[in-house]
């Protein structure tokens, strides 16, 4: 089986190191697997290219470049692909239309219920029918798509979300000692690419009212929103407590010295960073939104905010300093949660039989 991915671009970021893991996954599994982005190449290009895996980019100039679409077309014409699986919206788009040009069979897929851009649904809900099946990691996701871009009920495939890497278990006295973090503070941890639909302002902001000395901020990622950050940072009366770490391949020194992983982002699928921080036994704060819900479940996984403030976050985070006990209680049951769901072999093995299923009914 041969197989093309196709995502909108290969930067750091949440959905293109999943589909990284895909192709990894995919290679191991005996398949050949192309990647392709829309966009020029990026950092994740070159690191599947180190693994073996052959990448292609279409060095589309924007979301209007239509000769991308003809790049991605040669692409596809070399590479021979039984079946093309595009990922988020503009990526999804193009494999419909070059897909269905060519004769190759599309699956589609959803890695985030946005609020933001309407006209991503409208897009989406205009040329679905085109596709053979959709993908989500989520019961959340698959009734978003259903209801959003009116598609029937069995052509979309709720697959368990494809594990991130497990970090490093690392001492919590040295994390704090090499992060020069003091041995009694209480660490807030945000971990992710640098964009505005993270509300990173919101995880500052929350820090600003909780003006003890005690309260720390670590702030591990890197993206196109850098420069706004950073100067929200230079002019914060927090400034003195966050810490930033950049881009990290591997938030196990991260994960040992905090003591709350704070989430904020109101459009977000499964995210890598929650899915990370539970396994790693780190209490969850996060927005109250549709896919963290099915997360925390009713059994307390995730602390969800129901508001959307900084204020909001502040309040939550205060009850959680004086708290042990639920600190424990929702790291232990994140934990007991991570164990029993993220199986990456599972993951691979479910997508695999979608790509198998729809290659049988295109006979």
């Amino acid at each position: 089986m041969r197989i093309a991915l196709l995502v909108t671009d290969l930067q750091r970021g949440g959905t293109p190191l999943r589909l990284a893991r895909l192709a990894r996954g995919l290679k191991q599994a005996k398949l050949t697997v192309h990647v392709g982005c829309l966009a020029p190449p990026g950092p994740v290009s070159d690191e599947l290219e180190a693994d073996g895996i052959p990448t292609f980019a279409c060095n589309a100039r924007g979301a209007r470049d239509l000769f991308a679409l003809q790049r991605l077309r040669r692409h596809l014409q070399r590479i021979g692909p039984d079946l093309i699986h595009a990922t988020l919206t503009h990526a999804n788009v193009a494999a419909r239309l070059i897909g269905r040009r060519m004769g190759i069979p599309v699956v589609t897929s959803t890695a985030t219920i946005e609020v933001e851009r309407r006209w991503h649904r409208t897009v989406e809900c205009c040329t679905a029918w085109m596709d053979r099946g959709h993908i989500v990691n989520s019961a959340a996701l698959a009734e978003h798509v259903e209801r959003a871009f009116k598609l029937p009920r069995d052509r979309i495939h709720v697959i368990p979300p494809l594990p991130p890497p497990l970090p490093d278990v690392v001492d919590r006295a040295a994390a704090r000692a090499a992060l020069s973090l003091p041995n009694d503070a209480f660490v807030l941890l945000w971990a992710g690419r640098f964009d505005p639909v993270k509300r990173i302002d919101v995880v500052i902001g929350s820090l600003e009212l909780l003006p003890t000395e005690r309260y720390h901020l670590l702030l591990a990622g890197d993206g196109p929103s850098r420069d706004q950050i950073e100067a929200i940072i230079a002019h914060s009366p927090a400034r003195r407590r966050i810490h930033p770490l950049g881009w990290q391949n591997n938030l196990g020194q991260a994960m040992a010295a905090a003591d709350v992983f704070v989430f904020p982002s109101l459009t977000e699928g499964m995210p890598n960073t929650v899915l990370q921080a539970m396994a790693a036994g780190v209490p969850v704060v996060g927005s109250d939104i549709p896919t963290l819900r099915e997360l925390a479940g009713d059994k307390q996984r995730i602390r969800l905010v129901s508001g959307s403030t900084a204020a909001d976050y502040a309040a939550v985070l205060r009850d959680l300093l004086a708290d042990d006990a639920e600190r424990e209680t929702v790291g232990r049951r994140g934990a007991e949660w991570a164990r029993q769901n993220l199986d990456p072999k599972r993951a691979i093995d479910a997508t695999i039989a979608v790509y198998s299923r729809v290659l049988q009914s295109n006979q």
